[in-house]
């Protein structure tokens, strides 16, 4: 990096150069921006409770089914923290700075002026749970193997990786190539790199999907697997990293488990039931209805929202496949938009608990709002004429529904939008006009709530005249349709960050990755335009510059109506048993909840609670005012 553009960066800024932003010297941690918070002495985090107690058991559940143990194998369904519990990272990132990595797996960082390469070097006594040592020859052999033998999409990940070097006993470093950007994206591309043990994997195949446990070197080793059923991971005792500093306050329950279900009714009556103990709800309809029971009024069982400080991106819209001939023309895609009655399914569904998405990346300092400035004008002016009229005129900003009864302005206005692109009504279908075709979209679903999300808006295309079919298929039939995009139209989470992540952007969003298999372009753009804004933003040389770039791609992918927006929830919403303690949760950059990584088990609160779970039912009698609430 040269002088000028660190002076124009850190004008923009408003910071100072500091230890671990543009290091010469080797570092205990790495700072996007400005100075590291914490010193390589640091105690502990601020935001973790290096007293909690260690001991007891934390049981979650969800509906995802797992058929994989191993997360190098690029296929199959991967078990909860089958990756994050077992496996260490180089370098772990602190939820109260915006983006700073500090040394797990890695004692140092050292990072080239010029961001030609990066150099750690490991922690000596790191340790497999075998006893074996984490050499350096672990890492190299890893690497070498997903980047020369790998999947596309491990490949893809480490394309800007040209070559990795032994520098000492300990020490190594990546290199990268001549045509990668050289900025601080691509320390944060090596900093959650985690080896593999070669002496473990000698004779296995890394890229078979497994369900043998498999060799960590993290806090956690899978105790047991019940396919179809369970993942159970237990504390590894004489864990090496279990005094460092990143990790006091962390990894506290001495057992996980993680219980599979089938069906999100019979999970939701199972942790009623206390069959387990913890779920982040991400439905608002069953968040808002489905835990008032007894328990949650008697103090026994705890329901908290809590707003991170993180971008939502895209939270959830209806994807559609522009790899189908259908939705390659703007004005269906835009009719289709238009049809789906937002404001009805907040308030029927999701009891007002969302807001829509109007912005790829809301609560992000890309998020586009009002009508273009000048910066953003600036951007855009190039590709005046390649981009809809509405990029340059309207602020992001969908037309609205009363929320009561059939959405019928928005339904004419979709009708009038089809005629226009050529597609009328005969004999009460909506057919091609020169060629005769009825127009036919199937909706493919895994999850109860997209499916109860979709059966009005697919009731409303069939009023359009469209051949609309929403099909159910099971979670893991629908992960390998969506690696090789066999699908018309799916629901999705387009999810972005506060800092984009290069690598992420384009997969998500560029022409490059739109026909590779297994990427996650499942809408499958293909623009000049967001491959030139992508581009833009990647290389941005002052946070200035990133946000005018990123808030004009905002613009060019929502007035192209490339997905149905739907909505984002105003925080996250947790749902347990009151069996543990966690601390304040919702900092200025948290970006997740915490859990299990952060809670502890207390005794005195899950004593409480078994003693109300053996206890006789609740007596709405005695205690009027609850049974009031409850009726609210």
């Amino acid at each position: 990096m040269n002088a000028l553009y660190r002076g124009i960066l850190l004008s923009c800024l408003g910071i100072t150069l500091g230890l671990g932003a543009w290091a010469g010297e080797a570092s205990h941690g790495f700072a996007y921006f400005g100075n590291l918070k914490y010193s390589a002495d640091m105690p502990h985090f601020d935001y973790v409770n290096p007293n909690a107690p260690k001991g007891g058991l934390m049981r979650g559940g969800d509906t995802l089914q797992f058929n994989n143990l191993n997360h190098f194998a690029d296929k199959g369904t991967l078990a909860w923290y089958a990756d994050s519990l077992v496996f260490e990272p180089l370098m772990m990132q602190s939820d109260d700075e915006i983006a700073s990595y500090y040394g797990r797996l890695a004692e140092t960082i050292q990072v080239a002026d010029d961001y030609a390469w990066v150099e750690y070097s490991l922690r000596t006594h790191a340790r497999w749970h075998d006893g074996q040592p984490v050499t350096v020859d672990d890492v190299i052999w890893t690497f070498r193997t997903l980047k020369n033998e790998g999947s596309p999409t491990w490949r893809n990940q480490h394309r800007d990786i040209q070559r990795i070097e032994r520098t000492g006993t300990w020490s190594f470093k990546f290199h990268f190539t001549d045509t990668a950007e050289k900025n601080q994206q691509l320390i944060l591309l090596t900093s959650g790199f985690m080896p593999a043990a070669e002496h473990y994997w000698q004779d296995k195949d890394i890229h078979a999907t497994t369900l043998a446990p498999p060799l960590g070197n993290g806090p956690y080793r899978v105790a047991e697997v019940d396919k179809g059923q369970k993942i159970a991971f237990e504390r590894v005792k004489d864990y090496w990293g279990a005094d460092l500093p990143v990790n006091r306050g962390f990894f506290n329950f001495d057992r996980i488990e993680m219980l599979c279900f089938l069906d999100q009714n019979v999970m939701h009556q199972s942790l009623r039931a206390g069959v387990f103990d913890y779920y982040r709800d991400e439905i608002e309809s069953s968040f808002a209805t489905a835990y008032n029971f007894d328990a949650y009024y008697r103090g026994l069982f705890n329901k908290e929202t809590h707003q991170l400080g993180h971008s939502y991106g895209m939270h959830q819209g209806i994807i559609l496949n522009q790899r189908r001939p259908l939705f390659q023309d703007i004005k269906v895609r835009e009719a289709l938009t238009l049809a789906y009655n937002f404001e009805w399914a907040n308030r029927i569904y999701w009891h007002g608990g969302l807001e829509r998405n109007n912005s790829y990346f809301v609560r992000s300092p890309m998020e586009a709002k009002g009508l273009p400035s000048d910066d953003e004008l600036k951007v855009l002016a190039p590709f005046k004429d390649q981009v809809p009229d509405r990029v340059f005129t309207h602020p992001l900003v969908l037309p609205k529904n009363n929320g009561y009864g059939r959405n019928r302005e928005n339904l004419l206005r979709a009708d009038q939008v089809l005629r226009d692109a050529g597609w009328i009504v005969k004999d009460f279908r909506r057919i091609n006009e020169r060629t005769g075709e009825w127009m036919s979209i199937e909706f493919l679903v895994s999850r109860g709530d997209q499916e109860r999300m979709l059966v009005p808006y697919v009731d409303s295309l069939r009023h359009l005249g469209i051949k609309a079919v929403l099909k159910k298929v099971e979670s893991t039939l629908l992960t390998n349709r969506k690696r090789t995009y066999d699908y018309d139209a799916l629901v999705g989470q387009i999810y972005t960050f506060n800092l984009p992540y290069p690598s992420r952007m384009r997969n998500q969003f560029t022409s490059d990755y739109a026909q590779q298999p297994n990427m996650q372009n499942y809408g499958g753009i293909q623009d000049p335009v967001v491959d030139a804004l992508v581009d833009q933003i990647t290389g941005a040389q002052s946070e200035a510059e990133l946000s005018a770039a990123g808030k004009a791609l905002d613009r060019v992918l929502f007035w192209n109506f490339f997905v149905i927006p739907d909505g984002h929830p105003r925080g996250r919403h947790l749902v347990y048993w009151d069996r543990f303690g966690h601390p304040p949760l919702g900092g200025q950059y948290m970006k997740w909840t915490g859990w299990p990584n952060l809670w502890w088990f207390d005794q005195e609160k899950s004593a409480r609670v078994d003693a109300g779970l053996d206890a006789p039912g609740w007596d709405e009698a005695e205690t009027p005012e609850l049974s009031q609430q409850g009726a609210l």
